[in-house]
């Protein structure tokens, strides 16, 4: 898990921020949308997170943002009522190839889709998630196919990777021993409910309705 920070050129104030959660073995993938990085609305989102992925969360590694490393995260992790606790590891200080998943998703699936521009306005949180929730992490974890690096291979001065054939997160979860059939089922329903082009033209509606909003919402801030 990481965060994206939506703060255009500078770190100053406050801005939205998208978390990004993703599955090494399948590339599943969720994000959300929050205003800042208060460590109870990150506990949210990751509640949040534990309800909209296909299969159980057994371990999370993030890395050493305070956004994750604190009372809020760790009690969410250790759950209770029954549940068994997630495993919560954090990465290397100073060494970003250690979360290199995430950071991959961070841009595939967050900065093609929003770009780079600054976002201030909190309440621009519920259509980002909308967005998220309703189209794009349907459309990318049950349609779009991903590639897998299966070995690198050093040839004198050359790295030779090699990938294997792309398949959709769905595809791998279809065939992962780790799920039960009982959620695999849950998956066939969720993806016969869903149409690859209702999504993309539902998310270019949704994106035009965004941007419009931010262009406002900067407009409002600038005079």
């Amino acid at each position: 898990a990481d965060t994206v920070g939506h703060c255009g050129t500078s770190t100053a104030g406050q801005y939205l921020h998208t978390i990004t959660l993703t599955d090494i073995d399948s590339t599943w993938t969720e994000n959300r949308a929050i205003f800042s990085k208060k460590a109870h609305e990150v506990r949210r989102q990751f509640a949040d997170f534990d309800q909209a992925i296909p299969f159980d969360m057994l371990a999370v590694n993030v890395d050493n943002g305070s956004e994750f490393l604190n009372n809020e995260m760790i009690n969410f992790m250790r759950r209770g009522c029954g549940r068994p606790p997630i495993t919560f590891t954090r990465s290397r200080a100073y060494k970003k190839n250690d979360n290199c998943y995430v950071e991959q998703k961070n841009f595939t699936h967050v900065r093609e889709l929003f770009g780079y521009e600054r976002m201030e306005d909190p309440r621009l949180v519920v259509q980002m998630n909308e967005i998220y929730k309703t189209c794009w992490n349907p459309l990318q974890n049950l349609f779009i196919p991903t590639f897998k690096l299966k070995e690198k291979i050093r040839i004198g001065a050359r790295i030779v990777k090699k990938f294997d054939a792309p398949q959709t997160p769905y595809d791998r979860l279809m065939k992962s021993p780790h799920l039960t059939e009982e959620q695999k089922q849950e998956l066939r329903t969720m993806k016969a409910k869903l149409n690859p082009f209702d999504l993309k033209q539902d998310l270019e509606a949704k994106l035009k309705t965004f941007f419009e909003e931010l262009r406002k919402s900067k407009i409002r801030e600038a005079s």
